[in-house]
């Protein structure tokens, strides 16, 4: 039996960025979703800066009524939803139809440059904290700010931001490092989402069958279930998310000489 999941993250609207290619490629990335047990699928386009709301935001809900209409067409089942990838920029606004997870005006989900966590990014996440809006910080394992301070993701959390790993982290796909963290953040329940960030339907496509089974062997069926089902139906729901009680991860900047020598060893 097919577990149940829901993937909050991807890019299989074609003619926006650099995901889904075409009409073809959005369709069989749909199909390929929908034949491993994704039930639903959020698409989040990426949105870099308020230009694109104002300017692209009519043809996004355009695209996305129209990828609908013609998976209907094609017999697909799988329920498409919409929302944005945002980049972190001092300006981010969410007063757009597309900026939070099925408009719920409740959860949204924001990217940071992969080489650092910018400066102004707490004050900013705090502001929507403080309106009752939950950032959910897109794949944190692949940043280098989160890669280098594993302290900070367990204070982000505590701050009220959610966390969504890529499920080709938790493969490999992007080195140990990654791979590594991801894995810890699970185990220190300090992550709230696995998605696969798909964008193409040879290469880095929809799927989150393999890493669904990896969590389930490494963890549990329960955490499996809560990542990739539950906290993103409750997302999507504008419900809340109990994030239970999180465990601090130590420092990677921290660690002494001889931990480091230990974990080597350890591998060889």
């Amino acid at each position: 039996m097919k577990p149940r999941m829901i993937d909050i993250h991807s890019h299989i609207l074609p003619f926006i960025d650099d995901g889904a290619d075409d009409w073809d490629c959005a369709l069989t990335m749909l199909a390929k979703a929908e034949a491993e047990g994704i039930r639903t699928i959020v698409a989040t386009p990426h949105i870099l800066s308020e230009h694109n709301f104002k300017n692209e935001g009519s043809k996004i809900l355009q695209i996305y009524d129209e990828l609908r209409t013609r998976a209907k067409q094609a017999g697909l089942k799988i329920e498409i939803i919409i929302g944005s990838e945002i980049y972190a920029q001092p300006d981010t606004s969410l007063a757009h139809q597309i900026a939070t997870i099925n408009s719920n005006q409740k959860y949204f989900l924001i990217e940071f440059p992969l080489n650092s966590i910018p400066r102004f990014v707490p004050d900013l996440l705090f502001k929507f904290a403080v309106d009752g809006i939950v950032p959910i910080i897109a794949h944190p394992e692949r940043n280098a700010g989160f890669l280098n301070r594993y302290d900070f993701v367990y204070e982000y959390v505590q701050r009220g931001n959610l966390m969504q790993i890529n499920e080709g982290s938790l493969r490999g796909r992007f080195g140990n490092k990654p791979k590594e963290l991801a894995f810890k953040m699970i185990e220190h329940k300090l992550a709230h989402f696995v998605a696969s960030d798909g964008h193409k339907k040879d290469t880095r496509t929809v799927t989150l069958a393999e890493s669904y089974a990896l969590v389930t062997e490494k963890s549990n069926k329960k955490t499996a279930q809560l990542l990739f089902y539950e906290n993103p139906r409750r997302a999507i729901l504008g419900e809340p998310i109990d994030i239970g009680e999180i465990l601090p991860m130590e420092s990677e900047l921290k660690k002494s000489v001889w931990q480091k020598l230990k974990t080597f060893s350890k591998n060889q």
